[in-house]
């Protein structure tokens, strides 16, 4: 006869087994590792400091201090974050997702394989095909962003409308709506998305903002800058600070 010690240790031992077998890879793939830290100088993941090879995983976010800089890689794509920015990093169905929600952040594909989104307000920036890619993009205000491209093609959608920036080309970009950073992180392809933050038209931000010259052309989302004055300068800064003061 088998004891009644028997029949309760086979139960636990099957049990056990059952959640390796059946619970176990849906928890891998809830905690599967997006990226990881390059180099960081004053970077955070949360609130506490990170250090270089320190993991990424989806909905982490991401924060540089007004002196610091953080480099990580997601995928096949670098990022380079500039000091006081927040970037949020997610699995999207076609490729990894950045969301910016304050500061500047470059960006750097060599991949054939695999490219890029950036979402920033309501814009969607999203990697050509071409190859390499080096470009920035930097959230003004949450109704204003510039993206830039130094070497290949960045497909931008604002609204209904798109711009393909090409290398050595700038451009501002007005967002139909703005959306603001302080929310919960849900990837932009969630369908709970929206209903995760607030949203405000940016017309009156466009009639009221103080800048030299006009913000939007006709009813364009999009207005051309010269290259010179935005993304090399900054793209300089990026590698000072992240360089070793030990390096020659």
């Amino acid at each position: 006869m088998i004891s009644l010690k028997k029949i309760v240790l086979t139960a636990l031992v099957a049990s056990a087994l059952n959640l390796a077998l059946g619970g176990g890879p849906a928890h891998a793939a809830q905690t599967k590792a997006l990226g990881l830290v390059l180099e960081t100088q004053n970077g955070r993941i949360g609130g506490s400091l990170t250090s270089e090879g320190s993991t990424i995983f989806p909905g982490d976010i991401l924060n540089t201090d007004s002196d610091g800089a953080l480099k990580v890689r997601i995928g096949q794509t670098t990022y380079e974050l500039l000091g006081d920015t927040t970037v949020v990093f997610y699995v999207g169905q076609s490729s990894p997702i950045a969301e910016l929600r304050r500061g500047t952040v470059a960006v750097s594909n060599n991949s054939a394989s695999e490219g890029f989104q950036i979402y920033a307000s309501d814009v969607h920036i999203v990697s050509d095909q071409e190859r390499p890619i080096r470009g920035q993009v930097s959230l003004k205000s949450p109704c204003e962003l510039v993206v830039s491209s130094q070497e290949g093609l960045l497909d931008v959608i604002a609204g209904s409308e798109k711009k393909t920036v090409d290398h050595e080309h700038a451009y501002r970009v007005i967002p139909e709506h703005s959306v603001d950073d302080a929310r919960q992180a849900i990837s932009p392809e969630d369908p709970d998305y929206h209903k995760n933050h607030k949203h405000a038209g940016c017309a009156v931000a466009i009639t009221q903002h103080a800048v030299k010259g006009p913000i939007m052309a006709a009813s364009s989302h999009f207005t051309e800058l010269a290259y010179s004055a935005t993304g090399v300068v900054v793209a300089i800064v990026v590698v000072k600070a992240l360089e070793s003061p030990d390096r020659p």
